[in-house]
C-alpha cells in the first residue's frame, strides 16, 4: 500500500541496467549518468506524482532511485569480503546523492545525519540484495542465501553503530572502525 516503495522500486528496476546497453564495465555509473542526461529523472517524478506523491516525496523518490542505481553491487562478495563495513559506509557518503538524502548538514563543527532516513536507505540497500541476488537464474539458492545473510550481517552492523553514534557522520564511523 506505500505508494512511494512502489513507485521507488519500480522506477528503480526499469532504470538500473540501461548502461548494460555499452557494457558491463561500470554499467550502474553509466545508468546513473542517464537518469540526469535523458531527463528520466522528470518522468519519474511525474510517476511518482501521478502516484499520490506530493513534489518533495517524489523528488526524494528519484534521489533513491539514483542511489540504488549507482550502489547496486555494494553487496558483491568481493566488496563484502575486502572492506570493513565503515569503508562500504564511506563509499556511499562520498557520493552527494547520499548526503542529501540523508540530510547530511554542519552544525557546531560536526556533521550530522538524519535518524530515519539513514534507517530508510540501510532499508533499501538490503531491499536491492533480496532482489538483485534473487533474479540472478546463476546464482544457487545456498549461494543466494549466503550473500542476503551477509548483506544482512552489514545491514544490521550499520544499524547498530547508528544506536551509538548520535546521528554524527564522524562518530558512525568511528563506532564501525572499532
Amino acid at each position: 500500500d506505500d505508494a512511494a516503495a512502489w513507485g521507488t522500486g519500480l522506477s528503480w528496476l526499469f532504470v538500473h541496467s540501461l548502461g548494460r546497453a555499452l557494457g558491463e564495465a561500470d554499467f550502474d555509473l553509466q545508468s546513473r549518468s542517464w537518469i540526469d542526461e535523458w531527463l528520466l529523472n522528470k518522468i519519474i517524478v511525474g510517476v511518482l506524482r501521478d502516484m499520490g506523491l506530493d513534489e518533495a516525496a517524489a523528488w526524494r523518490g528519484v534521489t533513491l532511485v539514483k542511489i540504488l542505481t549507482t550502489h547496486q553491487r555494494w553487496f558483491e562478495a568481493s566488496a563484502l569480503d575486502d572492506r570493513p563495513i565503515s569503508q562500504i559506509l564511506a563509499s556511499w557518503l562520498q557520493d552527494g546523492d547520499v548526503q542529501q538524502f540523508l540530510q547530511v548538514n554542519r552544525y557546531q563543527g560536526a556533521l550530522w545525519f538524519n535518524k530515519e532516513s539513514f534507517e530508510r536507505l540501510a532499508w533499501w540497500m538490503m531491499w536491492l540484495v533480496v532482489v538483485i541476488t534473487s533474479a540472478d537464474p546463476d546464482r544457487l539458492a545456498n549461494q543466494a542465501i549466503e550473500q542476503i545473510s551477509d548483506s544482512y550481517q552489514v545491514i544490521r552492523r550499520l544499524l547498530q553503530a547508528e544506536q551509538a553514534s548520535e546521528y554524527q557522520i564522524e562518530k558512525l564511523l568511528a563506532v564501525l572502525e572499532a
